[in-house]
């Protein structure tokens, strides 16, 4: 069997590519092996996979013991990299505070020895309702160093729903800042210390009474005899709520060596192997932290690389990027479409005040469109082939379809060809394979380390969910096209799922709870577009009168922030008289998406 050198010149031709993937594809275990044993383990795993996608189960890296701390921090150290920056953060006074290697090391095991003189052990639970800060990072890398699973919580949740899935995921410990992040509520830990009643709770940043703070813990931790735990590569790193079934989290799991040997790998692939200079040294992440996708390529990627992160305490200004862009070394960016939107907004015909351009910049949450890339070639990149797409959902963990920084492996628009070892395929309706430029199924046959599992109590939910519709492959519901060189295109959403600033969520989710309202009789959500990208428009068929439309959308979307989060408010509500069916019955969402765009009206 030809070997597989990881070490080599990643190819930058199309077709040698294209050889490349094949060749991972048909040697997939012996091609995950040798990334995995980039890494440091514990103990050598027995088995690369086991996978039965007929019932469904996937176990990598079987018997194998790992711990993720360690090869973020400890084997990086080793390398030699320890008075390097590991994590920057620009706060909103102006102030930048950086932590090397070394420095992140010391804060992490103090942390763990907090964690441990509290009495947290391998196996439990710590939530973290934090925004992108140093505190989220230091507590992550501590949690999975005693192996303890980490729940990361969106900041625009509101109190209800955090404490919610706080009690499903059984924390034993919540670390919180005073504040929404998004909306500036004082009163946010009180309400959510008030719904959780005796569950420990501790606050970073401003003090508030009554709650201990991040720094006091941290401050009376004793280190004497702490040690690595050695967790086995199926242990949960951490895991995400993503929506709810029946009114409960349902969520996603993510394993310790599964995750981390895909993580590292990805990276690697994306940011640094295409690149024979100009490689990124650090990474600014303007994602939510409570998405896999930001743990992949804005924690365990980075940092198991030896790359830095750079965390920013405010909404992205342009300004910020400027600074960052003179002030550090060769910084990428991880970012949604919506921000190349806004900066172009706030540039207008101008240009950055600075020489200086991002040597890649990743896009996630949704393609990246063509106007968006030729706008950025030039002004924030140089060469549109450094903006590239990352194709993640919640169950994959990192991105199972992306383009490269290099032109022959990258076209404005597309999301790009299969990852290194992963093979995804589309599907008709029929179960049979689509031919060229035939728009059809999102599958994958073949699970991948990455791949989650169910959270407790939802596993049938998760079968039903992914593996119904094609018996033995994974259903993403989206869907593509493949062109003749292989680049993958996205044609669409095939369920109700809308994606809007990086949030995904079920419309009907959004049409349940205005439903719920005594003002609303029907409603019915579409996702439009606006010049950042989707956004959430709502019809709405009241259920009686109203005098005054205007106050009547404002309690409605004031009721959508309070039951669900003000991320989920529509930008757009249209009250209408009904709304448009079929003859059976069945909503005319095309219809109302071209109301919604202006191409048609009401009448």
């Amino acid at each position: 069997m030809e070997s597989i050198d990881l070490d080599q010149k990643f190819p930058t031709r199309l077709d040698a590519f294209r050889r490349l993937h094949r060749h991972t594809l048909d040697h997939r275990e012996q091609f995950w092996a040798a990334q995995a044993k980039r890494l440091q383990w514990q103990t050598a795993f027995s088995c690369v996979v086991k996978e039965d996608f007929s019932k469904p189960q996937a176990s990598w890296f079987y018997d194998g013991h790992i711990n993720a701390t360690q090869n973020a921090l400890h084997r990086i150290i080793e390398q030699g990299k320890g008075e390097t920056p590991a994590l920057v953060f620009y706060q909103k006074s102006g102030n930048v505070a950086t932590l090397t290697f070394n420095e992140l090391e010391d804060k992490v095991l103090t942390l763990a020895a907090a964690f441990k003189n509290s009495g947290l052990a391998p196996g439990d639970c710590i939530a973290l309702n934090l925004p992108s800060c140093p505190e989220f990072i230091i507590s992550a890398l501590a949690a999975a160093y005693l192996g303890i699973t980490y729940l990361p919580m969106g900041c625009h949740l509101p109190p209800s729903i955090v404490a919610e899935d706080i009690l499903a995921s059984k924390a034993k410990l919540v670390i919180m800042t005073a504040g929404n992040a998004y909306e500036q509520k004082k009163d946010h830990v009180l309400k959510i210390q008030a719904l959780l009643k005796d569950q420990p709770i501790l606050i970073s940043n401003e003090p508030l009474e009554g709650v201990p703070t991040f720094e006091a813990y941290m401050a009376q931790a004793d280190r004497s005899g702490l040690e690595p735990a050695t967790p086995r590569g199926d242990h949960p790193l951490f895991k995400v709520y993503e929506n709810r079934l029946a009114g409960k989290p349902v969520g996603s799991v993510f394993p310790t060596g599964g995750f981390v040997v895909q993580a590292h790998a990805s990276f690697d692939d994306i940011f640094n192997k295409p690149l024979d200079q100009d490689k990124p040294e650090m990474i600014i992440n303007t994602m939510d932290m409570s998405k896999a996708p930001t743990q992949a390529y804005a924690l365990w990627g980075p940092l198991t690389n030896g790359t830095a992160i750079i965390l920013i305490d405010e909404d992205i200004q342009l300004n910020t990027i400027e600074k960052i862009l003179n002030e550090q070394p060769n910084p990428a960016l991880l970012c949604r479409p919506n921000l190349i939107s806004s900066l172009r907004e706030q540039l207008g015909q101008g240009q950055l005040n600075t020489n200086k351009r991002f040597p890649v910049i990743a896009c996630c949450g949704n393609a990246l469109p063509p106007r968006l890339v030729k706008y950025a070639d030039g002004i924030l990149v140089n060469g549109p082939e450094r903006v590239v797409n990352l194709w993640v959902q919640s169950k994959s963990g990192t991105a199972l379809l992306n383009s490269y920084p290099t032109p022959e492996l990258n076209r404005p628009g597309a999301i790009g060809f299969g990852a290194l070892g992963v093979e995804p395929l589309i599907m008709s309706d029929f179960g049979e394979p689509c031919k060229t430029n035939i728009s059809g199924n999102l599958v994958f046959d073949r699970s991948w380390p990455a791949m989650a599992t169910a959270t407790t109590g939802t596993a049938e939910h998760f079968k039903k969910t992914y593996f119904s519709k094609f018996p033995g492959c994974f259903f993403t519901y989206d869907g593509v096209r493949s062109d003749k060189d292989g680049f993958f295109w996205f044609m669409g959403r095939l369920d109700d799922s809308i994606k809007v600033k990086g949030q995904s969520m079920g419309a009907s989710l959004i049409e349940g709870v205005l439903t719920s309202h005594s003002l609303v009789d029907e409603a019915a959500i579409i996702s439009g577009q606006d010049s950042s990208g989707e956004e959430i428009v709502a019809f709405v068929v009241p259920s009686k009168a109203i005098q005054d439309e205007q106050t009547c959308i404002d309690q409605i979307k004031k009721y959508i922030a309070d039951k669900i989060g003000h991320f989920a408010v529509p930008e757009k509500i249209i009250i209408t008289d009904q709304l448009p069916r079929t003859p059976t019955g069945k909503l005319f969402r095309s219809v109302l998406r071209r109301i919604a765009s202006g191409e048609e009206t009401l009448e």
